[in-house]
């Protein structure tokens, strides 16, 4: 049965962990934050955790991927500028998937292709800071949806999101051709002042969505269900685990909110403060995290919020049983 520790204070569980089993160039998973969001992860919380990995004269490194729509964390420069405004400015960062998002190593987990940002393959070792929320989609947000979609490149985020291809929104549509020329497989064509795109050439890489200025680029959300989301993201956990076995947890349930941090916009926490967690187990640590957050958290969306473990047990990664340990 895994162990989770359970504390009010950051420091009480950093005096918990065993930091000599990390590697010596550890990287740091966190979630930034979007542009307009404000309840992310505690970036003080961060600063702690990166502080005693270095004190062991360890490398370490916040690491994270662009993501699939347009905003201020689709490219590197302007997504570490976010990350910096947003207080993570005490510690190098790496976007893995490269300032276009289209950097990856692809990994085969029993037939499944799976698009992991290439940089994570620099790394021995790594701490997963994960902020407890909400998810529209996936239910809640955790461990495995910070590993799952969070290491996922671009390409590979469309994919978990959809089976669809994307298409192109005539209104918006100005014909400028920037989708056409950053189109590597030659699937956008330019007719009449209007881009189209060919689903039979698209390859799904979501370079269209990236660069395209009007966001005039549909990003199919409805082309997975609940179920088939949670399931590519554990099957994206599996391929993480591939490149790197060496991995803690460490979930942040302060300002719990009923959406994603990637709502560009402020959000309110509607309930209240639990405390922090840690664990070797990426399953048995959102399993706690859902029991503490109870029924209230429990109501905040209709979806099953166990299928992600369920998949993530399925794939070897885990297991809900555990033990609570407070500190």
């Amino acid at each position: 049965m895994a162990e989770v520790y359970f504390s009010k204070q950051i420091e009480k569980i950093i005096d918990k962990i065993d930091f000599s089993h990390l590697g010596k160039n550890v990287a740091i998973k966190v979630h930034f934050g979007e542009d307009k969001c404000d309840t992310y992860v505690n970036p003080a919380i961060v600063k702690k955790v990166y502080s005693k990995v270095i004190s062991l004269n360890k490398k370490a490194t916040l690491v994270e991927c662009n993501v699939m729509y347009k905003g201020r964390r689709t490219e590197s420069i302007s997504h570490i500028e976010v990350a910096k405004e947003h207080g993570f400015d005490f510690a190098p960062i790496d976007i893995l998937d490269g300032e276009k998002g289209n950097e990856f190593i692809e990994v085969n987990v029993d037939g499944f292709k799976a698009k992991i940002g290439k940089g994570l393959e620099k790394y021995d070792s790594m701490i997963v800071i994960s902020h407890f929320k909400g998810h529209m989609m996936a239910g809640y947000g955790g461990a495995i949806k910070n590993i799952g979609m969070g290491l996922g490149n671009r390409a590979g985020k469309l994919h978990m999101h959809s089976n669809i291809k994307p298409s192109i929104i005539n209104s918006k549509c100005k014909g400028c051709g920037i989708c056409y020329n950053n189109c590597d497989v030659k699937a956008v064509e330019v007719m009449n002042k209007k881009a189209k795109i060919d689903p039979e050439k698209c390859v799904g890489c979501a370079m269209c969505i990236a660069v395209c200025p009007e966001r005039a680029v549909h990003i199919p959300w409805e082309g997975s269900t609940s179920a088939e989301l949670q399931e590519k993201m554990a099957y994206y956990c599996k391929a993480v685990s591939r490149i790197i076995d060496n991995v803690i947890y460490i979930n942040v349930l302060e300002n719990i909110t009923s959406e994603c941090d990637c709502m560009n916009t402020k959000q309110k926490p509607f309930m209240e403060n639990i405390g922090i967690l840690y664990s070797k187990d990426i399953v048995a640590i959102d399993k706690a995290s859902l029991d503490l957050a109870g029924e209230k958290f429990s109501k905040i969306n209709s979806i099953n919020k166990l299928k992600q473990l369920d998949f993530a047990v399925y794939f070897g990664l885990g297991k809900k049983e555990y033990s609570l340990v407070k500190v």
